[in-house]
């Protein structure tokens, strides 16, 4: 994992031409007894920043070249452009075409022109969160009118790994507001329905919430209350923040403890597990396989490739 040292958090504050927001946490809960079945409160957060402009998020994100970060948005729903709406009257009752349609005119209006015009009046994400242990930084990117440079890089970057739960909606966002490509995700809800499967036949977990897999995983009570949230208000609360700030922090614990757990269960019933069931990148805002096919052709990743779950049922390994 990519980590900065406290004197490099230091430096990188020190280059900020407006401070940054720090946001106030709730105070540390004294931790339950680990007692069977009884949750523990989730550890508190090192710090969390609210970053508002692009050379707050450059001089952030500057120094993480390589390694794994915890990563989340949050978003609300935008209003398709009269083109898209257009486009996709044509096809009134069939979801999949209209979805079809309405990307090959994105694309066409992006090779169309040198930059993607964003209509940052029309955006629906509000926040990247990115996390480094238990630093995160908060970018609130409806406060900007480009996306920073060093931002894009990360999200791009094959050499740095972004790990979240539920990522296909978020990429699908990333791509209709911000016409963004993203390398090198994994899906850590995927990771734990694979180690928790229960490999003697009888079935496993279906589609694992994030509250699900740190419940189950590393036994800590996570809050969801926030999740409908109004991330579209002028501004937003230390509540929203931190509970954003939270979901990158525990996507990243869950991935650093079921790394170790799919290599134990690996050895202990003797078979590989391969990370193409849980890493991919992005295509005009769909999941696509790392390894593209022997033409150089995208193929479209599923979490049905995993065979374990045909019928919703363990089938044996592969």
């Amino acid at each position: 994992m990519t980590t900065l040292s406290k004197f490099s958090l230091r430096k990188i504050m020190s280059a900020f031409n407006s401070a940054p927001r720090m946001v106030k946490q709730p105070a540390a809960q004294d931790e339950e007894i680990n007692t069977v079945g009884v949750l523990k409160p989730f550890p508190p957060m090192h710090s969390v920043l609210l970053l508002t402009t692009e050379n707050q998020v450059n001089a952030a994100l500057r120094a993480i070249e390589s390694g794994t970060v915890g990563f989340d948005t949050e978003f609300t729903s935008r209003t398709p452009t009269t083109e898209e709406q257009a486009i996709g009257s044509y096809f009134p009752h069939s979801p999949a075409q209209r979805k079809g349609a309405i990307t090959g005119l994105q694309i066409m209006q992006l090779h169309a022109k040198p930059t993607f015009d964003i209509e940052w009046d029309n955006v629906g994400i509000r926040l990247i969160q990115i996390a480094l242990d238990n630093d995160v930084w908060v970018i609130d990117v409806r406060t900007m009118r480009s996306v920073p440079k060093e931002l894009v890089r990360l999200l791009q970057s094959a050499n740095i790994a972004k790990v979240g739960v539920g990522l296909i909606k978020d990429i699908a966002v990333i791509w209709d507001d911000l016409r963004m490509e993203v390398k090198n995700l994994v899906d850590v809800g995927m990771m734990a329905k694979l180690v928790l499967t229960d490999t003697h036949g009888k079935g496993g977990y279906s589609n694992l919430s994030l509250k699900t897999s740190v419940e189950t995983v590393l036994g800590y009570e996570i809050d969801k209350d926030l999740s409908q949230s109004d991330w579209s208000t002028l501004k937003l609360t230390d509540e929203q923040i931190n509970y954003a700030a939270l979901d990158a922090v525990a996507s990243l614990k869950l991935y650093d403890v079921l790394q170790g757990r799919l290599a134990q269960k690996s050895i202990e019933d003797d078979v590989q597990i391969p990370k193409a069931w849980y890493n991919f990148n992005t295509k005009a805002g769909e999941p696509t396989r790392v390894k593209k096919a022997a033409d150089g052709s995208e193929v479209t990743w599923k979490t049905s490739d995993c065979t374990w779950f045909a019928g919703g049922r363990f089938q044996g390994y592969p």
